[in-house]
């Protein structure tokens, strides 16, 4: 029987643990799991991982970018799985995609800014002004809207607005520009953890969100083009069975995300006025009435 650790920031990516699990059951690995959370505090996140070196664990696997990069820095050779690590060759877990050669492999949770643009095209065909409202000091965000700007897209203008702190949000509807088609939040704690008080401001100017954080979503964002962190779990344990039988995760390829979710508020839609296709209900994986 082998021995696993699971080292999480929070419990968001519960989801993904329970594909983990799922699939290694299902491709007849046995563990013994030791299971720990960090509840938001990543200052506790290396003393956690040093707690699983201890435990002479066989494999780690790290939710969230802290957690992998704390589960990285053991000098023990350990080898680790992370998920969703949005940018993991600017968090320094590998070296490239495709041959990591290091400790770490997994799968990047982070959905191509190209597929997001085509969702927001398909959502909202008229838009023409979104507005990106991001945290300055988010490395996850930074990456996201870095993607973004890259994007070549003439009938589509991106209107970026940062903020240094969560005290910024409360001046939103003097910092939004006025004639905004709608709000893309990218991925970002601080913007998460207070998007109750953007989207009273965005309802009040009736500005719809399109989230990148899938709670958000149901909570009283427009749409959303999300990964699945259950799915995500699953092909980690993929890769994690291969490091268990003896590969390398140095030679182990990073995956991205392929098969991301729609899903959408029906209660926001017809609040603003807004109408979603036939062929978008369709595939959307959630429709929140």
């Amino acid at each position: 029987m082998y021995t696993i650790g699971i080292l999480q920031l929070t419990q968001n990516l519960d989801d993904a643990v329970h594909g983990f699990k799922a699939e290694l059951t299902e491709r007849g690995i046995h563990a013994e799991f030791h299971y720990l959370n960090a509840d938001g505090n990543i200052d506790q996140l290396a003393k956690l991982a040093n707690q699983l070196a201890e435990k002479e664990v066989d494999l780690i696997f790290a939710c969230s970018t802290p957690a992998a990069a704390a589960a990285v820095k053991l000098t023990q050779d350990i080898p680790v799985v992370f998920t969703p690590v949005f940018d993991p060759i600017g968090a320094n877990l590998v070296l490239s995609m495709t041959e990591p050669g290091g400790k770490a492999t997994g799968v990047a949770g982070m959905v191509k800014a190209e597929d997001k643009l085509n969702f927001i095209n398909r959502l909202l065909p008229a838009i023409q002004k979104i507005g990106m409202l991001y945290h300055t000091e988010d490395s996850n965000a930074i990456v996201e809207v870095a993607n973004f700007r890259k994007l070549n897209n003439p009938k589509v203008q991106f209107i970026e607005i940062p903020i240094k702190e969560a005290e910024d949000l409360s001046n939103l509807p003097d910092i939004l520009p006025n004639d905004l088609d709608a709000l893309f939040l990218p991925i970002g704690k601080i913007i998460e953890d207070n998007f109750a008080t953007i989207v009273y401001y965005t309802d009040t100017l009736e500005i719809p969100i399109i989230a990148s954080h899938a709670p958000n979503i149901p909570d009283g964002a427009l749409a959303g083009l999300v990964a699945n962190h259950y799915q995500l779990g699953k092909e980690c344990a993929v890769k994690a069975t291969q490091i268990l039988k003896g590969a390398s995760p140095s030679q182990i390829p990073v995956d991205t995300v392929k098969t991301p979710e729609i899903w959408l508020n029906q209660f926001t839609a017809e609040n603003l006025g807004i109408s979603f296709s036939e062929d978008l209900k369709e595939e959307a994986t959630e429709v929140f009435e």
